[in-house]
């Protein structure tokens, strides 16, 4: 080994240690600042469930719930009863884990999320070294996670409150959750990552992999994107509007002529303006896949040069994508009741265009600078993935304007939260890479004043790039940090308030008692235990007065419950079950209705100042006593007469 390739394999080893300390570091960071607030809150326990929106957040439990239980059947998951549409595989992979090893399904809810989180963030740090050839600079893989859209400088809150019921909030609110959500963006991201790292000219110009890497790691991170649409629909449209987009701005750029662009702006302008007449014919789904067709030219220019890795990632993506897809289209085409009203609900859940800008700021100027400097310094991958976020963020998120109409806000979320993530370390190359530029300039123009006899070409600065562009990148430069720390403030008052509000037990006397009195239901060889058939649905329901909630019955015993989530999946007897528990709203139980549909046991709380003991026709089954605040009470299990 010659002395020159032993230094040259010590820089390497320094280079791959000091690498693997800053994504460390990242990885602390992020701990410190999304996990900390919330492990430091009273009574924090990780079997405790987070105090965050949570309405949605425990029916998607409740899937993993009965996953966990044995019942893997796409059925409505607090009844166990008619069809589940919903994406579920995060929450089937969440039931199966805490099956398999016997664990807190809540524990294992908390764990898993944040293990996709840590991976997106790795996968981050990986990007800004590979892109920026700076191993310090992997220590910045957690920013973008706790970058605000301005909401305490416009609104004094942490969110921009939106019509109805849609907000604007940066990524810590939307991966806060641990749910399918959160997962999909963690792995959306992540794929996203990966691909730029393999495609994007490295900080010297080199090709960052070989043609083979290159192939198999676009079929690989397409399969995954495509796998998003079995966990959450808007984070897999979401990512695929951002590839195709950014796909088909490269194609032409690299392949295309003047024609091919004006194709793709009157097909843009084409879905558009005739977005509502698609939806009113084809419906909403087809109608956001119809949002594609903009980019179709330069995806096609693409195609023709590399046909078989794109023809393999298109058909890895189709295929892990079909299951839930499918199903959905058959659903539709059976004229479910649901997914009828699902597709006809969102009303009122469009976003601002200047708040939709003002949230967007910090990106946008990442966006503005990458463009710029893919202009000056010819980078086509750069024009490429500024063009594509910057088409396909916009159409999608204003998909209510266009004719799709199907929760705007969240794809502006989603949009904010993959678009930030690959933006950092892609700006960051635009950093560096021009303060090279700029240092190799000033260099030949040091030699070319100490040596007046060198040629004119020597003393040009290097690739154009002189005074007035350092001082458009520097000027840029100042402008993202400048914003990126006035947009902290959001995330300071976010933790702030997940801090304040913590967790919610299901260690606490009225939960216990509740396991304890169900205990008849669930126990194994008890005749009375509550069982679902081989197709998954369960012909005996359990009912709860007004004062036990019913995410803490599904949760605590995962029987099938007299509830359901109107946004989610209907029930069987849907209708039914909505009057019953608009009278449980009003303190009444409505026992007639109850026994129509099934509802063969009721839990009533002594505690409970609107409860329903004396208004239960039926035999007592079991009670547990418990202590509600200093004073004695008691939750009973009946069976319903009938």
């Amino acid at each position: 080994m010659t002395q020159q390739t032993a230094a040259t394999n010590s820089r390497n080893r320094w280079q791959h240690l000091i690498s693997a300390a800053a994504m460390a570091l990242s990885g602390l960071m992020y701990w410190v600042l999304q996990v900390r607030p919330l492990t430091t809150s009273n009574g924090f326990s990780w079997h405790n469930f987070r105090q965050y929106f949570p309405y949605d957040q425990y029916s998607y439990l409740a899937i993993a719930v009965n996953v966990k239980n044995g019942n893997m059947a796409a059925v409505e998951p607090f009844t166990e009863t008619g069809t589940n549409h919903y994406p579920r595989l995060y929450y089937v992979f969440l039931g199966l884990l805490a099956r398999l090893f016997n664990t807190d399904i809540i524990g294992t809810w908390q764990v898993a999320g944040l293990a996709f989180q840590f991976i997106m963030v790795a996968a981050i740090s990986w990007l800004l070294i590979r892109l920026t050839g700076l191993p310090v600079l992997g220590v910045l893989g957690f920013v973008p996670s706790i970058i605000g859209t301005f909401a305490v400088a416009s609104t004094g809150n942490w969110h921009h409150s939106l019509d109805n019921h849609g907000v604007l909030w940066g990524a810590f609110g939307v991966l806060f959750t641990l749910n399918g959500e959160s997962a999909a963006l963690s792995i959306a991201v992540t794929a996203i990552c990966i691909l730029i790292g393999v495609t994007f000219p490295l900080l010297d110009g080199r090709a960052p992999a070989g043609a083979k890497t290159r192939t198999a790691v676009v079929i690989v991170a397409a399969a995954a994107v495509g796998a998003l649409a079995n966990v959450q629909t808007y984070s897999f449209l979401t990512a695929v509007y951002l590839l195709v987009y950014a796909t088909g701005a490269y194609g032409l750029l690299m392949y295309g002529r003047k024609w091919h662009a004006s194709v793709s702006l009157l097909l843009l302008v084409a879905v558009l303006l005739g977005g509502t007449t698609i939806a009113a014919k084809a419906g909403p789904l087809v109608t956001l896949m119809a949002g594609l067709l903009a980019a179709a030219p330069g995806f096609i220019l693409v195609l023709l040069k590399n046909k078989i890795p794109v023809i393999a990632a298109c058909v890895a993506l189709a295929l892990a994508a079909s299951p839930t897809i499918l199903g959905t289209l058959l659903g539709l085409a059976d004229k479910d009741d649901f997914l009828t009203y699902r597709e006809l609900s969102s009303n009122a859940l469009g976003v601002p265009l200047w708040t939709g800008i003002l949230g967007a700021l910090v990106p946008l100027l990442m966006l503005a600078l990458i463009f710029w400097a893919g202009l000056v310094q010819g980078n086509k991958a750069w024009l490429a993935f500024a063009l594509g976020a910057a088409f396909a963020w916009p159409v999608v998120a204003s998909n209510d304007l266009w004719g799709a109409n199907q929760e705007p806000y969240r794809f502006w979320i989603d949009s904010f939260t993959m678009v930030t993530a690959a933006a950092v370390p892609v700006f960051c190359q635009v950093a560096v890479r021009s303060w090279h530029l700029w240092r190799a300039g000033r260099k030949q123009q040091t030699r070319a004043a100490e040596s007046p006899d060198l040629s004119n070409s020597a003393a040009r600065p290097a690739a154009g790039f002189g005074r007035t562009p350092a001082i458009v990148v520097a000027t840029a430069c100042v402008a993202v940090v400048a914003a990126f720390a006035v947009s902290l403030s959001d995330y300071s008052k976010f933790s702030d308030y997940v801090h304040d509000y913590g967790t919610a037990s299901f260690n606490d006397p009225q939960a216990l008692a509740i396991k304890s009195a169900a205990t008849p239901l669930t126990e194994p060889g008890s005749d009375l235990r509550v069982t679902v058939d081989a197709k998954g649905q369960a012909s005996e329901l359990v009912m709860f007065d007004p004062c036990i909630s019913p995410f803490r019955v599904k949760a605590l015993t995962g029987l099938p419950t007299a509830f359901y989530n109107l946004g989610l999946a209907w029930p069987k007897n849907e209708k039914d079950i909505r009057e019953i528990l608009v009278q449980r709203a009003n303190g009444s139980f409505a026992q007639p209705a109850a026994e129509k549909v099934d509802i063969r046991y009721v839990l009533t709380d002594t505690g409970c100042p609107t409860g329903w003991q004396g208004k239960v026709n039926g035999a007592k089954i079991s009670e547990a006593a418990y202590n509600n605040g200093g004073q004695p009470a008691t939750i009973t299990l009946w069976k319903v007469a009938g």
